[in-house]
């Protein structure tokens, strides 16, 4: 089952998270976008593929902030929060805040109300479709735990393969003259361990698919401690006593039952004159 392709439409969004680039099949350099309509009734919206690296530098745009970009249904993902950009259409506008204890950024993520991961599984074991969902806002009841471990080296040696034949071809959106440094791949993968507020709940091992892990990988990766520093930023930080921290899931079309952390919303719990030292809003 697929959907009809709607006729073009604009929406107006507001990001909440830019998952790492990856290469598509085509060997094409893209990413997935999870965002918000704007207005009082916020609903999830995916952006695939996004050219992200091969827009004009004045429309990359910023976690929570507003973006215009004219979208038709994607004739291959059933997933009802799924749009497929309109190449050159994105762009950029206003950002939230994070002043006054980020209320305007949590207030957005309120309207979405939470759901268990367990729940979200259950729901997708089906497979996708209308009524489906297939992107949401989970608490953990603990604490999650971050683990690292290092790919199977053949599936590096084929990534950097496919990350070397997309170096060699040009940039097919906004500034076709420009040749974008390659797609450095990351040999590790991050995931979140934790249980969800499920009754019944097993527990559930997500990869992290968020950007600014991989950001942060590269910062530090030279230093002998850089598992324990990136441990003290996505466990330590993120979730130290007085922030209010949820995740950001969601699947892929072809594997509807397993979700991926798309992101993290760490905003202070309560107190709007909380210091944000903490905080790195460079996203």
């Amino acid at each position: 089952m697929t959907y009809p392709n709607a006729n073009d439409q604009t929406l107006e969004v507001e990001i909440l998270v830019k998952a790492a680039p990856v290469l598509t099949a085509g060997l094409e350099e893209s990413m997935c976008v999870a965002a918000i309509t704007t207005g009082p009734n916020p609903a999830w919206v995916r952006l695939y593929p996004v050219p992200f690296r091969d827009l004009a530098a004045e429309n990359h745009f910023r976690k929570f902030q507003s973006v215009t970009v004219r979208v038709k249904r994607p004739p291959r993902d059933r997933r009802p929060e799924s749009w497929l950009p309109i190449q050159g259409s994105i762009r950029t506008g206003a950002a939230l805040s994070t002043k006054h204890g980020w209320s305007a950024r949590k207030e957005r993520i309120r309207l979405l109300g939470e759901q268990n991961m367990c729940d979200l599984n259950a729901a997708n074991q089906g497979g996708s479709g209308t009524g489906v969902p297939s992107l949401g806002v989970v608490r953990p009841i603990t604490t999650p735990k971050l683990e690292i471990t290092r790919l199977d080296e053949d599936v590096l040696r084929k990534r950097k393969k496919r990350a070397e034949a997309s170096a060699n071809q040009p940039s097919l959106f906004d500034d076709a003259s420009t040749r974008r440094p390659p797609l450095e791949v990351v040999p590790w993968r991050f995931r979140y361990l934790y249980s969800c507020r499920a009754a019944d709940c097993n527990g559930h091992a997500q990869t992290i698919v968020d950007w600014e892990i991989v950001a942060l990988w590269r910062k530090v990766r030279d230093l002998p401690d850089w598992q324990d520093r990136m441990r003290r930023k996505f466990v330590d930080e993120m979730w130290a006593p007085g922030r209010d921290t949820v995740l950001f899931v969601g699947n892929q079309e072809q594997h509807p039952g397993s979700f991926l952390v798309l992101g993290v919303f760490w905003p202070p719990l309560g107190d709007p004159q909380m210091p944000l030292e903490l905080l790195d809003d460079r996203d």
